[in-house]
């Protein structure tokens, strides 16, 4: 299929000591000989000059991979420029001059699908090995993208496609009455072990749709127990505004904390009590909310006071489960900074001083490393799992079907099985699909 040439910029915006431009279309070598100063080779780095007419825009190296042996399919050039913009996008606008056009986003990899060089679970793991926010899950994008989670995938589907072979066989070709009893035994068998394929292949979806979001934190308690220094402990800034007057903070604040290469979402929020102040019940509204999007609570206590029955009351209120206790203010009660093995933990700190600091950012490493614990994850995402349950529900009604002997019935539940299961390599996909994909990607990609 023909296609006009397209072309973008691969690193990211801002100056640098280099930039790629990318190239991707039909005989791109004929193309670009009217600007670059010296043939392209196959594969090899050619140092060029880029030239507009008689104007020199740049000297740099750049790269052929000829059809079919690249990411696309098609012919590609790499450019590797200087890394500034105006140099930059002065070769982008000499390359639309000469009938290239600029790529929309993801579309050097949805040319990569519609050429067969990935299917859309690995087009899908690219765009989340970029978007990766720590090594968990860099190893689970790479577990998708080597193939292991369509080869599952598969082997579900080539298990489906001969359990209805031996449906249709039945249906088509009964030998006596004693053969449907023994077929739909075996078949009962082999849909039995696909039921267990899947639940074992939607739970490690699971734990890789959780990896694919960052965790989130909310720090919560009462006002002035030291919500916003403790964030600014953590992210070793002054983010969040501290006072001594109860009340500062209004909103719920989102920052990214770095955690050795982990990166969590924490957010500050308004200190939760009954009151009644328009602003503050606003800012408490807020906190409830962000209390119901967050993985977990770090729930502040000021230790000279203890967990009153306030606190214990506010857990309850609002339904605070998954959450931590941060005893705070341990240089006033002389405490020593420690982790209790109880259940919730309680963490003794002094954000002040920084005392028992460390104690927190390693229950949030631990926390996030027995989440993340397992080694073949994969990457997965909503739709993907929802393709395996819509699937999975399937099996379950052909299993009923197989329980009464009805085989129409099995065969066409097996048929529609096979369809959610397989749509999630892209078989078949809507337009309304990959444009959702393939938007999320960056230009360049």
């Amino acid at each position: 299929m023909k296609t006009q040439a397209i072309c973008a910029i691969a690193t990211p915006p801002g100056s640098s000591a280099l930039g790629i431009i990318r190239i991707s279309g039909n005989d791109l070598k004929n193309l670009t000989k009217q600007i670059f100063s010296k043939d392209l080779l196959n594969r090899k780095a050619i140092l060029v000059s880029i030239l507009d007419d008689k104007t020199l825009l740049d000297n740099c190296i750049s790269i052929f991979y000829e059809t079919p042996s690249s990411y696309t399919g098609e012919d590609m050039i790499e450019i590797i420029c200087h890394g500034n913009q105006v140099i930059m996008n002065s070769i982008l606008s000499l390359l639309n001059k000469i009938g290239v056009r600029l790529a929309k986003p993801g579309e050097f990899t949805e040319r990569a699908l519609f050429n067969d060089k990935v299917d859309l679970i690995q087009a899908e793991a690219i765009s989340d090995l970029i978007s990766a926010s720590d090594s968990h899950a860099v190893k689970a994008a790479h577990n998708s993208l080597s193939g292991k989670f369509a080869d599952e995938i598969k082997m579900i589907c080539d298990k489906i496609l001969a359990t209805r072979a031996e449906v249709e066989s039945v249906i088509n070709f009964p030998e006596d009455d004693d053969v449907p009893e023994l077929s739909i035994t075996n078949i009962k068998k082999s849909l039995s072990k696909i039921l267990a394929d899947i639940e074992g292949l939607i739970k490690k979806s699971k734990k890789g749709l959780a990896l694919n979001n960052r965790p989130t934190y909310a720090v919560v308690g009462k006002p002035n127990s030291g919500k916003s220094s403790l964030i600014n402990s953590l992210l070793r800034e002054d983010a969040s505004i501290v006072t001594s007057k109860t009340g500062t903070t209004r909103d719920s604040i989102c920052y990214q904390l770095n955690i050795d290469d982990s990166i969590i979402n924490i957010i500050d929020t308004a200190g939760i009590h009954e009151t009644n102040d328009e602003v503050e019940k606003e800012g408490i509204a807020r906190s409830a909310l962000s209390i119901a999007k967050s993985d977990r609570v770090l729930y502040l206590v000021d230790d000279d006071q203890g967990l009153t029955e306030e606190d214990k009351n506010l857990i309850e209120k609002y339904d605070i489960k998954d959450y931590f206790l941060v005893f705070n203010k341990i240089d006033i009660t002389k405490k020593e900074p420690k982790i209790t093995t109880t259940k919730p933990q309680e963490i003794y700190v002094s954000v002040k001083t920084g005392q028992g600091m460390h104690l927190v950012e390693q229950t949030i490493k631990t926390a996030f490393e027995s989440d993340n614990s397992s080694e073949n994850i994969y990457l997965a995402r909503g739709r993907h799992i929802e393709c395996l349950q819509d699937g999975q529900k399937h099996l379950i009604d052909s299993d009923k079907a197989a329980n009464e002997k009805s085989l129409d019935f099995l065969a066409e539940e097996l048929r529609l099985s096979h369809l959610a299961i397989s749509s999630i390599l892209g078989q078949n996909p809507t337009e309304e699909l990959l444009t959702e994909i393939f938007t999320s990607f960056c230009i360049g990609k």
